[in-house]
């Protein structure tokens, strides 16, 4: 019977210990448990305004990226008519010079002969005059 209550205080005594030990370890878990919720509550009041201006960011840049959108568009006519108006210029430019080559050649002829003809009546005028 000895041995029967030297067990039942060997476990009254465990428990007490274990008690002891368990009530300041809860504290210290329920402690904790209250600042890493303090903790979160914090930093989500924190990042509320950041992620409010991070929402508003992205509608801007949304809004622009759609004004950007709807301008390719126009951009893309603008390019197209400013090629076909180079292509213009250099079919203009072609037949331009076609027909300067084709006024020039004539005009050197007329003021070749003109040049001639005064050089030669010139000799004559001054032959004449001597």
């Amino acid at each position: 019977m000895m041995l029967v209550s030297l067990a039942a205080l060997v476990a009254a005594l465990g428990v007490i210990v274990l008690v002891a030990v368990l009530v300041p370890a809860i504290n210290e878990v329920k402690k904790t448990t209250i600042a890493a919720r303090e903790f979160i509550v914090s930093i989500e009041n924190s990042l509320n305004p950041v992620l409010g201006e991070l929402r508003k960011t992205l509608a801007d840049v949304r809004e622009m990226t759609d004004a950007a959108a709807a301008r390719r568009d126009d951009i893309t006519t603008l390019m197209s008519a400013l090629g076909d108006t180079g292509e213009s210029v250099h079919r203009l430019n072609g037949i331009i010079g076609g027909a300067v080559q084709v006024i020039e050649k004539p005009v050197m002829y007329w003021a070749g002969l003109k040049a001639a003809a005064q050089n030669i009546l010139g000799h004559f005028t001054r032959k004449g005059g001597n």
